[in-house]
């Protein structure tokens, strides 16, 4: 992935908090197919924003795998439990919130047409395998993901989040890993991006592997990914919902940051009414 743009993508996270404008809990909120896909859609038109976030660090990938999941303190779900080693391949289509996430990714991209590209997310490999306490491995929980990639790009995601954590223990192995689904997205012509927030640091011998995808990171957190990323390379910008910092604003200018996102989902950490100035916060950080 390389060239320049004129101007990032602005993608803030504002799946689940857009239910708080309707009144409704995060759970509730996201198990509702018609008031997820239309309250997105009505965020992304009146936000103005390039790309529409169906679906963000919620684990139904992971739940659909039998990952019970525990909503009693908001957003986000709390795993209760570990994730039981899979029987064989899940259904995502059918089992959990998977028909939910699906056709809402199918929906937004039939309201928003090609003005606005419609994005969802997965859990990452070496976070799957963390839930489920080692008992199944980065290089096998990619193997799992894929059928949901898939779906999910059927239905009309362009956009795909990864979203990790720690940084693995074998950085090589979960590089290698996870090129098929690198290569899945981009065989839909989809952008695949590795969600990374924090102190990330420890993301650098992965990312030296490179391939078909950006990294989203947050600078100030991260200043070594920052230093890697300012001599070159295509990257995007995880930043929290407030002033972005110098550093983030320095990035942001380059021609090669592709992607301006924030560093989680906003629910339970911004009030609906101050969305629009988050929004804001974000957008002038390409300024």
């Amino acid at each position: 992935m390389g060239g320049r743009v004129q101007r990032p993508l602005l993608a803030p996270l504002i799946s689940a908090v857009a239910g708080e404008l309707q009144g409704l809990q995060p759970e509730e909120f996201v198990r509702d197919t018609t008031k997820l896909s239309n309250a997105i859609r009505d965020l992304a038109r009146s936000l103005s924003v390039d790309v529409a976030v169906a679906e963000f660090d919620t684990l139904w990938d992971a739940e659909a795998m039998g990952l019970p999941l525990d909503w009693s303190g908001g957003f986000p779900p709390e795993p209760k439990g570990e994730l039981p080693v899979p029987a064989g391949p899940a259904d995502f289509a059918s089992s959990g919130r998977g028909p939910v996430v699906i056709e809402a990714v199918r929906r937004l991209s039939a309201l928003l047409g090609e003005r606005v590209i419609v994005s969802a997310g997965i859990t990452g490999p070496a976070r799957l395998s963390r839930l489920s306490g080692g008992n199944v491995s980065p290089a096998e929980a990619a193997e799992l993901l894929l059928p949901a990639i898939r779906l999910l790009c059927e239905a009309g995601a362009r956009l795909i989040w990864v979203v990790e954590d720690e940084a693995p223990d074998d950085p090589e192995a979960l590089a290698s890993a996870m090129v098929p689904l690198w290569s899945s997205v981009a065989f839909y012509q989809g952008m695949g991006v590795l969600h990374v927030a924090g102190a990330a640091d420890a993301w650098g011998p992965f990312v030296t592997h490179g391939g078909p995808y950006l990294t989203c990171f947050d600078p100030e957190g991260s200043p070594k990914l920052a230093d890697r990323f300012r001599s070159s390379g295509a990257y995007g910008l995880a930043l929290p919902p407030d002033d972005p910092g110098g550093a983030a604003r320095e990035l942001a200018s380059t021609g090669r940051c592709f992607v301006l996102t924030n560093d989680g989902e906003l629910s339970g950490r911004v009030a609906a009414r101050d969305l629009r100035k988050s929004v804001s916060a974000l957008r002038a950080a390409a300024q």
